[in-house]
């Protein structure tokens, strides 16, 4: 299927507020959900996707360090997975629960207990639990520096398949050093969810239920050794535009792809500045003409706009 780039504005992920806010710690309730969202103009309808708080990728959830933070996160998944299960995977069987999840918060200090393990999976309303699952709410102390970390299902034998299907979002641990950097903020700072997908020609998501060329003995569906899409996704659009100013943004960056690695590079050859990558901000800002980004890594940019003719040129962010 094809379709156009760069006729669909990029989405910005709205930013989580809390259920209640206290003196010494902040509470969320987080729900997995399916709901339907236009992934670009050009496909026949909304595709089904699978959504934290409603939307994909999920909300930003933006805590400052230290914050003692609650999180429970809610399974109002249906029982039926609508991608393709291989269930001779460990945890995957007939007697096992289709749908699975568990939330793993990436690049977090955590107690094992909050952590996301694989096997700690539970189902709608927590009726059925792996055994690894202790609590039904997470802690996330947050004593970390500053630093973009992101979100993610995590259930065993199905991590791929609940991602791809949309569960992934960031997280942001903010810090007064960052601060009192005067960084480009506000709406001069934007997330950057990248991912790919392919599509079926009814605009659903399309991923291969096995590998090519199986033999007579392979199962179907069969787990395949990974999946790189054909379009590319920005927040949850493929292939969007941002109209910007004459001025520096700061770039949040994150590959939320399955297996894919991307190189990106500015259109007209500008550089970005490298600021931060997993870990936080780094020792000094590093000039780069091209960034390679593999899953699950994230980089903190900032992209000067300045001396761009916004009005009669544009400036594309190359991905392959």
């Amino acid at each position: 299927m094809d379709l156009t780039p760069f006729v669909d504005p990029l989405p910005i992920p709205q930013v989580m507020k809390p259920k209640a806010r206290f003196t010494s710690y902040t509470y969320y309730e987080i729900s997995m959900e399916e709901v339907e969202q236009q992934l670009h103009s050009e496909l026949p309808k909304p595709t089904r996707v699978w959504a934290y708080a409603g939307m994909y990728p999920g909300p930003t959830i933006e805590v400052n360090r230290g914050e003692y933070v609650y999180i429970k996160w809610i399974n109002n998944l249906p029982d039926k997975h609508f991608l393709p299960i291989d269930r001779t995977l460990h945890s995957s069987g007939e007697h096992s629960p289709e749908v699975r999840t568990v939330v793993h918060l990436h690049g977090a200090e955590v107690e094992a207990d909050s952590d996301g393990y694989p096997d700690a999976w539970y189902t709608n309303n927590f009726s059925k639990v792996g055994p690894r699952f202790e609590k039904e709410v997470y802690e996330y102390p947050n004593n970390q520096r500053a630093a973009t970390l992101w979100y993610h299902d995590h259930a065993i034998g199905i991590t791929r398949l609940n991602v791809y299907a949309g569960l992934a979002g960031m997280y942001i641990i903010r810090d007064e050093e960052e601060g009192a950097l005067n960084l480009p903020s506000g709406r001069y700072e934007i997330p950057l969810v990248i991912q790919d997908r392919s599509f079926n020609d009814d605009g659903s998501l399309f991923y291969p239920p096995t590998v090519d060329n199986p033999g007579p003995d392979f199962p179907f569906p069969s787990v395949t050794p990974g999946v790189a899409g054909d379009k590319i996704l920005v927040n949850g659009m493929v292939w969007p535009y941002l109209e910007v100013e004459q001025r520096k943004y700061r770039f949040r960056i994150l590959n939320g792809s399955n297996e894919r690695f991307y190189r990106m590079k500015l259109s007209n050859g500008s550089p970005f500045i490298q600021i931060g990558s997993d870990g936080g901000l780094l020792e000094k800002p590093v000039v780069m003409d091209e960034i390679l980004i593999a899953p699950a890594e994230r980089v903190d940019v900032i992209i000067d706009f300045t001396d761009v003719d916004v009005g009669t040129n544009n400036v594309i962010i190359y991905i392959r």
